[in-house]
């Protein structure tokens, strides 16, 4: 029995709407992850997972879709009451898909992937289980039948195990078109109701421009999907077209210290180009005299590079257009079982070339240098535009920037004093700067700053000194320089971007060279632990590298703890031990656990995880092909943990900002942490730890020594460092100058 004519209507709506959803929201949410994010690799899932930033945008398209699809089978009538059933439990089954996300963009969920391919199963199904006899054409069972016979091979395509470099790209076009069925099979249904726009000229003519527009579409979402390269020596930037109403006429360039955008006038689809650096740069960074002008394209480099680019993406874009007009007008002649007629096949080449065409003579005449009406760069590139010394200069740039942070300091403090007094001791026993994930930005004036404020005893860093494992890219930096003029002891553990292979030990032998610094795990297979005030530090490296497969990092991480733990059975549990990766400290036991890695803060029983330190640092663009990691800048953060005279952790104080470099820094976030809530031990009432005294450093052996029991092993030492007390002031040190 058919639906009044409302409801056919609200059956339109509602599928459009789903379509909409799925696509807009996959497309929104993939554009807040960053370039981090592959669509072409990863799934539609993996934008909701657990550990994805901006997770709520895909939760809630896939659940609006979800409630889409349920309102479009109640809306329609002329259905067979079993296929409506069907694309219902697909609605119902795409919630699940929401309700149920995966752990990580890189895990996997049994249950989660139970219900995504239910709700794939039935959304194919349901045009056959919905097809009648007596019904509207598109409800007839020679139309319906083949139409679940595509999508049921398509979704069994997603299990053959197709090339997973392009999964991704596979997965959306099948849940595209599993959308799309409902909204043609409703609007099917209206048409054949007897509904009608206009006379059949008019039809025809307005056939025709939805064509163009769905070319169009088609060919942005190919250069979306399938974006082009543009290559030059040092750099490589990934190029595709906007289709974005407010980004015509505008071509821009994102990285993580802010956008370059030209403005043009004329009405082209925007152009969002994303540069990213070779790790073959670290060659000319080493280079003395690295300049600007050493980095920057030549004239006829760059002029290759935009030819070859342009071309490239205008075929990627009438590619994509043909394809949407081959499968309209293939699949008419299926449906119908005969050939398409001339004036559909006529509409369709019109429209294939006049949005082809169009847009590509829009492009022509609307980016030329004549035409360019703005240009502005932001955030940090603004600052470079001002001064293009800013590169050689990073340091003294985070000087001018310490102001602002000790006000935050200061105002936090202040807070704390008020609001949280009962979780502060006037004289704790040892006040800890926990960083990590510099990348090579030289901020260390700005950290000598939090030192100096906040009355800093010692600094811990868990990796990720750099970009690309080497010691060139270090010292080109000055990273090693700026660790030494800290003033407090430095304790380290290598991250998986501060080595090039398994064995790599570079980074781990320059750092043994700084006087202050205290390696967690020196290069072979010992360990040390530290003790300051009475509070035992211990750690170990991460045993993945840059270049590395970038997969099953997990996995990766258990051999590592394992082994930690090994080594230190029958001794006092440390009150901190220290890993790079979240999954390595998981489970073991201390006090505190320490990490980074994430470029995100997080608080998890007693793990803290620590942000960047730098926001990702200066090369946080590179060549995820090449074997590493893309990296995706975050706001700058770092934490504060104090120890109370009990040796447990009294207080946890975060802090979070951007834009520190350029000079015009945006508050984020400043929270404080009652230490008991993440430190649980019941106190020890024969320990007592108090403020004083040099590091003491004891050598733990790989294999645990028969009988050891929790005494030390036989290599104890004080380390020596730049002041004869950790809590020194910095800038009372020889080595605490800005330009050391």
């Amino acid at each position: 029995m058919a639906r009044p004519a409302g409801h056919l209507r609200t059956a339109v709506v509602s599928a459009a709407l789903t379509l909409a959803a799925l696509v807009g929201g996959w497309t929104w949410a993939a554009g807040l992850v960053g370039p981090g994010f592959d669509p072409l690799r990863e799934s539609i899932s993996a934008l909701a997972s657990l550990e994805t930033p901006h997770r709520w945008v895909m939760t809630t398209a896939l659940v609006v879709t979800g409630l889409g699809h349920c309102l479009t089978a109640w809306c329609l009538g002329a259905a067979r009451p079993a296929g409506r059933v069907a694309l219902a439990l697909g609605g119902l089954a795409t919630l699940g898909v929401a309700a149920l996300p995966l752990p990580s963009r890189t895990e996997s969920s049994a249950a989660h992937t139970a219900v995504a391919t239910a709700s794939f199963v039935l959304l194919a199904l349901w045009p056959a289980l919905a097809a009648r006899r007596d019904g509207p054409e598109v409800l007839r069972r020679r139309v319906a039948s083949p139409a679940s016979a595509v999508l049921l091979a398509a979704v069994a395509s997603l299990g053959v195990g197709l090339d997973a470099t392009f999964f991704g790209f596979h997965e959306r076009l099948v849940a595209t078109l599993a959308a799309l069925w409902p909204l043609v099979t409703a609007v099917g249904v209206w048409w054949s109701a007897g509904h009608r726009v206009g006379s059949r000229r008019v039809r025809q003519g307005l056939g025709t421009v939805v064509l163009v527009g769905a070319c169009t579409t088609a060919g942005l979402a190919t250069t979306a999907l399938l974006p082009a390269t543009a290559e030059t020596r040092s750099y490589r930037a990934t190029v595709s077209l906007d289709a974005s109403p407010a980004a015509v006429g505008r071509l821009v360039a994102e990285t993580t210290f802010g956008d370059v955008e030209f403005s043009f006038s004329g009405l082209a689809p925007g152009v969002r180009a994303v540069p990213q650096v070779r790790a073959s740069i670290t060659e000319v960074l080493a280079r003395p005299n690295v300049s600007l002008a050493t980095l920057r394209p030549g004239p006829e480099e760059l002029n290759t590079a935009i030819r070859d680019v342009a071309l490239e993406v205008v075929v990627r874009f009438a590619a994509g257009a043909l394809l949407l007009v081959l499968v309209l007008v293939g699949g008419w002649s299926v449906i119908r079982r005969r050939r398409p007629p001339r004036p559909l096949v006529v509409a369709a080449a019109v429209a294939w070339t006049v949005a082809t065409l169009g847009t590509g003579a829009s492009m022509y005449t609307t980016y030329q240098p004549s035409r360019q009406t703005a240009w502005r760069a932001t955030e940090v590139l603004g600052t470079f535009q001002q001064n293009q010394g800013l590169f050689d200069d990073v340091e003294s740039r985070a000087t001018q920037a310490t102001p602002y942070v000790r006000n935050l300091l200061a105002l936090s403090t202040a807070l704390q004093q008020k609001y949280a007094a009962g979780s502060l001791e006037s004289a704790p026993a040892l006040r800890v700067l926990f960083v990590s994930d510099l990348h090579g930005g030289n901020q260390y004036a700005l950290m000598r700053s939090v030192i100096e404020t906040e009355s800093i005893d010692l600094v811990v860093d868990s990796g990720d000194l750099v970009n690309f494992g080497t010691v060139a890219e270090g010292e080109a930096a000055g990273m090693f320089r700026g660790i030494g003029s800290l003033g407090v002891p430095y304790v380290f553990v290598r991250g998986n971007h501060d080595a090039t292979s398994a064995t790599d030990t570079a980074i781990l032998r320059r750092m043994e060279r700084i006087p202050n610094v205290i390696l967690l795990q020196p290069p072979g297979d010992d360990y040390q632990e530290v003790t300051v005030g009475g509070v035992t530090i211990a750690g170990f490296n991460d045993p993945r590298w840059f270049g590395d497969s970038g997969t099953g990092s997990r996995a990766k991480q258990l051999p590592a703890r394992d082994a930690f733990r090994t080594a230190f059975t029958g001794r006092t549990s440390p009150d901190v031990v220290v890993s790079h990766e979240p999954w390595a400290v998981s489970g073991l036991d201390a006090g505190v656990l320490l990490n980074g890695h994430m470029h995100s803060t997080d608080l998890e029983g007693n793990r803290i995880q620590a942000g960047t330190f730098t926001g990702g640092g200066p090369l946080t663009h590179f060549i995820g092909a090449e074997g590493g990691e893309e990296l995706v800048g975050q706001p700058s953060a770092f934490d504060v943990l104090t120890f109370g005279t009990d040796c447990r952790l009294s207080s946890l104080t975060r802090y979070r900002f951007r834009d520190v470099i350029e000079g015009r820094p945006a508050y984020d976030d400043v929270s404080l942490v009652n230490g008991n809530r993440v430190d649980t031990r019941p106190v020890d009432p024969a320990r007592t730890c108090e403020a004083g005294g040099a590091p003491q450093v004891v050598t733990v052996p790989a294999t645990p020594v028969a009988g050891a029991g929790a005494a030390p092993s036989a290599t104890t030492s004080p380390t020596s460092s730049p002041t004869t007390s950790p809590s020194a002031s910095p800038t009372s040190s020889p080595g605490a100058s800005p330009t050391s």
